[in-house]
This record gives C-alpha cells, sequence and structure tokens, in this order.
C-alpha cells in the first residue's frame, strides 16, 4: 500500500479546478488545494493554500471570469497558476495599504519563483515551490 504523498508525488502531475466567481470560489479552492496535497507536511500545505488563496483572490478582485487554478507537479517543484480572462491587467505588487498590497510580496517570499504569462483570452499568474522530490 502506498502513502497518499507517495500517491501525489508519482501520480499527479496537473490537477485543475474551476473556480466559481464569488468569494464561495475561495473557500471551495482553498479546501480543493488542501485536499490534493492531503499526503505532504502540514506546513507545505499551509504555503501552498496560501499562495493559491493570494492568487485566485487577486484574480477575483482585479481580473474577471473564467477562473482555473491549476497544481502541476513536475519533479520537486509545485507550480501554482490560476487563469483569468482579463487580458493586458498585469499582476504586479502594489503598495501596502490598510486593506491590502501585500499579497505577491508574501507570494514572493513564499516561493522560490512567480511570474505570468500574458494569453489571447486572459493571462496565468504563476508560483513555484520546492515540495522536495517522493525518494527524498
Amino acid at each position: 500500500m502506498t502513502s497518499p504523498d507517495a500517491a501525489f508525488q508519482q501520480d499527479m502531475s496537473v490537477t485543475e479546478f474551476a473556480m466559481a466567481d464569488d468569494v464561495h470560489g475561495l473557500a471551495e479552492v482553498r479546501a480543493w488545494t488542501r485536499a490534493t496535497l492531503s499526503g505532504l507536511p502540514e506546513e507545505m500545505i499551509t504555503d501552498v493554500v496560501m499562495v493559491v488563496d493570494e492568487l485566485s483572490s487577486n484574480a477575483l478582485r482585479h481580473a474577471r471570469a473564467p477562473y482555473l487554478v491549476r497544481l502541476r507537479h513536475v519533479g520537486g517543484r509545485l507550480r501554482v497558476e490560476v487563469e483569468d480572462g482579463a487580458p493586458g491587467s498585469p499582476a504586479r505588487p502594489g503598495p501596502p495599504t490598510g486593506t491590502g498590497g501585500h499579497g505577491l510580496t508574501l507570494v514572493a517570499l513564499s516561493t522560490t519563483a512567480w511570474g505570468q504569462t500574458a494569453r489571447p483570452e486572459g493571462k496565468t499568474v504563476w508560483a513555484e515551490l520546492d515540495i522536495g522530490r517522493a525518494d527524498d
């Protein structure tokens, strides 16, 4: 029998979640992320959930539907991708205020890399985290 961690490490390469266009979508995507990564250490899951939440909430706040969240496992890295339907609106850290502006800074501090890719129908904001290998 394999552990959930081994199943995640060996079997999952890409999984996707179509996020609802409202605040309920954020709770659903956080729960989906936790369930998808259930075999990983809790500290790692917490970091990934924070990144997913920040990128997803930014998409809801600053872009438009459709929203697609993707977890892509490659080697010892997990790439979080959040697609939205708003072309030409780049994600960038804003000046911190009492109500926001810290999210992309937290993402940058919690990941090995982050960025965005423009698509004709929108953009994909992504972040990568080192999660180690199944044989580590």
